[in-house]
């Protein structure tokens, strides 16, 4: 069986081509390079997940692969086995609830879900698959975004790079970016504390720097794992 697996992000895109349940391909496009790429033919199975409304690409992989296409913009509420806590499911980011049967994939205890990007969201989903609930923050780039655009003595010199680490920063983007990390670090660190008994898993493109001072995995293709468990339900 063939699957292709797209994730659309604000700015990028992510892919997986899968033939006969072995990854053959995968990559990332910046969403303006989509309709240019050479798309795989003769594809059974096309899952897009995607967390904006995206018409264009919609209308692009609609044309190209028909009915073979699944495009998901909120969750599957006809799944079965996921039991969600809002009151409208399909109000949750579709990004996050993949990301939840992602996890799901590799454990099944308790886990911890965080996927740091745009934002940066916390989901708790419990042994028996119901979703207990979340939390969503500013991401990285976004918390920093704030601080230079909307603070006068916080600039952004460009002679000046990003800390990487938590250590006191020894000027102002040093400053600013370790006190995110530190930030999201501890918000991480509090809810671990309160869930103790729930599995970390952590995605996302600002994830591994999070991952790496958790010493736990980083599990970049989470929502693509997500998929699969659907295409497999």
């Amino acid at each position: 069986m063939s699957v292709l697996l797209i994730d659309i992000g604000n700015t990028r895109l992510k892919w997986k081509h899968i033939i006969q349940d072995k990854e053959s391909q995968s990559g990332t496009l910046l969403k303006s390079e989509v309709p240019h790429y050479q798309w795989p033919d003769d594809i059974e199975h096309v899952v897009v997940a995607s967390v904006s409304t995206n018409d264009e690409l919609r209308a692009l992989f609609q044309q190209k692969y028909g009915v073979s296409l699944k495009w998901l913009s909120e969750p599957d509420v006809g799944f079965e086995g996921f039991h969600h806590c809002y009151p409208d499911p399909q109000r949750l980011g579709v990004d996050r609830w993949l990301a939840m049967l992602g996890a799901r994939v590799h454990s099944k205890n308790p886990v911890l879900v965080v996927d740091a990007g745009t934002a940066l969201t916390i989901d708790l989903l419990n042994e028996h698959n119901q979703h207990i609930g979340g939390y969503i923050v500013p991401g990285q780039q976004m918390s920093a975004g704030a601080l230079f655009g909307g603070t006068d003595r916080v600039e952004q010199y460009l002679d000046e790079a990003d800390s990487g680490n938590m250590y006191p920063g020894t000027h102002t983007r040093a400053c600013v970016s370790a006190g995110i990390l530190r930030q999201q670090l501890a918000f991480i660190e509090s809810v671990g504390k309160q869930y103790p008994q729930y599995e970390l898993f952590i995605t996302g493109g600002d994830g591994r720097v999070l991952a790496e001072h958790t010493e736990t995995g980083y599990y970049p293709n989470l929502i693509f794992d997500g998929m699969e468990l659907l295409c497999a339900g």
